[in-house]
């Protein structure tokens, strides 16, 4: 019994052991809203919840900019070209309008949790299909194409979990302490993202030994 514990212990050890380090550039949004929120606050310091919700859009247009191309081509692979273009401008723009207009920080923190509700939803209805599309148009290639449905199933506990922790750090901290765990939330999630992927392929039978 202690022998199988320490094997499950040196096991999720392991996944997070040599994690590759995170892109340069993944980070540019998030120092986008860092530096943003105190300029735009100097400039408007009656309305910090203006400048907050301001500093909060141009991170998501820096976080868009660098990922047009790659979400482009996912919802083409979907959806096919139109509708996945119709999909990301729909996506942007209501949400954009809405935030500007309300100029509330509360609705600018609950964005991340909508994102993973949107992404649970994606999940939980690839699963329940069985097509597992969303995981094979983030993820192509037959590299992963043998653990699509692992992933998904993956993916769907991962969003579940980022709701949980986002409603939490709502709650429990001030504004500039929920803006801090969102700035550093993109080495979080490569973290988790890179032991996941471990788990997944560590555990998961290879494909002949599924069947026996």
């Amino acid at each position: 019994m202690g022998g199988r514990i320490l094997l499950t212990l040196r096991i999720f050890v392991a996944l997070f052991e040599n994690i590759p380090m995170i892109e340069a550039r993944s980070m540019l949004p998030s120092a986008v809203l860092l530096i943003a929120f105190p300029v735009f606050n100097a400039f408007w310091p009656d309305t910090p919840e203006f400048a907050f919700v301001m500093a909060f859009i141009l991170c998501q247009i820096a976080r868009f900019a660098l990922r047009w191309r790659d979400q482009f081509a996912r919802e083409q692979r979907r959806d096919g070209p139109m509708a996945g273009r119709k999909r990301i401008v729909g996506a942007l723009l209501i949400p954009g309008a809405v935030l500007v207009a309300a100029q509330h920080p509360l609705l600018c923190q609950h964005v991340p949790s909508l994102i993973s509700a949107g992404f649970v939803f994606l999940f939980a209805v690839d699963a329940l299909d069985g097509s597992h599309s969303t995981t094979r148009a983030y993820w192509p290639g037959k590299t992963f194409a043998p653990y699509a449905k692992e992933l998904t199933q993956a993916m769907l506990v991962l969003h579940l979990t980022y709701i949980l922790l986002n409603e939490t750090m709502i709650k429990a901290v001030s504004l500039e302490g929920w803006m801090v765990y969102y700035a550093f939330l993109p080495i979080v999630h490569h973290v988790i993202l890179t032991a996941v992927f471990r788990a997944v392929f560590w555990l998961t039978p290879e494909p002949g030994e599924r069947q026996r």
